[in-house]
Formats: C-alpha cells, structure tokens, sequence
C-alpha cells in the first residue's frame, strides 16, 4: 500500500509538472515526481524479492516436510503442497496434501490391500483405468462415465490438453478418491511441448506402480475367496 502512494504521488508530481507553466516550478515538479517513481520502484522490488524468499523458504520448508514422511518412492507436486509417497517395507500409500503453504500438512495412509482403483484422468476424460475385478464396476462414477474413451486424432480438441491427473480410489471412508495433479493449466498446452510429455510419462509410471500393487493383491484374495 505504501508503495503504491509513492507511485501514485509521483505521477501526480509529473502531472503537475506538465499543468504549470512556470519553468521553475515544471522542474522542480517533475524533479519530485521523478524521485518519488524511483522511490517506489525501489521499494516495490525490495517487498518482491522479500516475498519470493518467504515462498522459497515456505517451499523448501514443505517439501522436508513431504520427504519426511517414510517412503521408498515419490513424487512432489511442483506447487510443493502435495505428494503421493509408497513405503514398500511396510505396504503402505502415504497421499499429503496441504491448502496452501500456509495451511497444516494433511496425510491419509492407504495400505497397499486397500487399494481398489487407478485411473488416469485427461481434461475429465478416462484414458486408462485399473480395478481390482474381486469389486464388481468402477467405484469412481457412475461405470458408463469411466469407460475408457478412444481419442480422435483428427478432433482439434485433441491436440492440447488442460489437466492431467492420477485418481486412487482407496477403502477410506472421509476421502476414498485421491487425485494428484501432474498438469494444471489455465490456458490448453500442445500435446508436443515437452511440459506435456514428461507430465505424462510421470502419470504412466505411477499408474503402472499402482496398478501393480492392485493386481499383486488381488490374486493374493482370490483362493482366499475360493476357499470361503
């Protein structure tokens, strides 16, 4: 706010410089005006370099946070405000999520048998999907919403993509859908940019991971299944 009055006073100085028609007054006007831009141009670069420490130093101190949590494999958003986490000692699926950098760290812990469901989801649209068949239909929608679509080639619309994520369905009744978000983008980006491509290649490793991990135990299930 303070800098913006600077700012602010500054262009009334050079205004007024311009309106007067005295040349002792023209100058000093816009001598002051002049002052009060550079005044506030370097106040302004101060509190932005002041800000964009505070956000690396919040950033860095978030993603200690998601690291510590035990894994043996990861992946951090590049907001730094969650990550999907796998502790294969143990059999566990640690999802951490926060708000903003601001907010408290929240962690849901899915053990490796609660695992039901894994899809990839581009602009809405189901490109691949994994579910354990002991579960009859999918457990995300409704089972004609989760088909997964054939893409056309030729549509227009295929050849950029908005949103990129991985949804995990999971036996956790508060939250049983997790999604983490590899792409976010206001604006479509090509399908060719690199951005893209290493997004998806992230996405296609992570759902073979839990994808592996549903299938392991479901054959685990089926002669226990038998049996009963």
């Amino acid at each position: 706010m303070k800098t913006f009055f600077v700012f602010f006073l500054g262009i009334i100085y050079l205004l007024l410089a311009n309106a007067v028609e005295s040349i002792l007054f023209n100058r000093l006007y816009f001598l002051i005006g002049i002052v009060l831009i550079i005044v506030g141009s370097i106040h302004y670069l101060k509190e932005r370099n002041s800000y964009l420490k505070w956000l690396e130093d919040m950033r860095e101190a978030s993603e200690r946070e998601l690291l510590a949590i035990p894994h043996t494999q990861c992946i951090l958003s590049e907001d730094s405000l969650s990550a999907l986490l796998l502790d294969e000692p143990t059999n566990t699926l640690y999802f951490a999520s926060r708000e903003d950098l601001e907010k408290e760290l929240i962690k849901k812990v899915i053990h490796f048998d609660k695992i039901y469901e894994v899809a990839i989801v581009e602009d809405e649209i189901f490109i691949a999907r994994t579910s354990n068949h002991l579960i009859s239909g999918s457990l995300l929608e409704d089972e004609q919403d989760v088909e997964v679509e054939e893409i056309d080639e030729d549509d227009p619309a295929y050849n950029t993509v908005s949103q990129l994520a991985l949804k995990i369905v999971a036996d956790n009744l508060s939250d049983p859908i997790l999604e983490f978000v590899f792409l976010d983008e206001e604006e479509p980006i090509s399908r060719e940019e690199d951005e893209y491509l290493e997004s998806l290649e992230l996405c296609e490793k992570w759902y073979q991971k839990i994808s592996v991990i549903i299938k392991r135990y479901e054959l685990e299930r089926v002669p226990i299944r038998h049996w009963q």
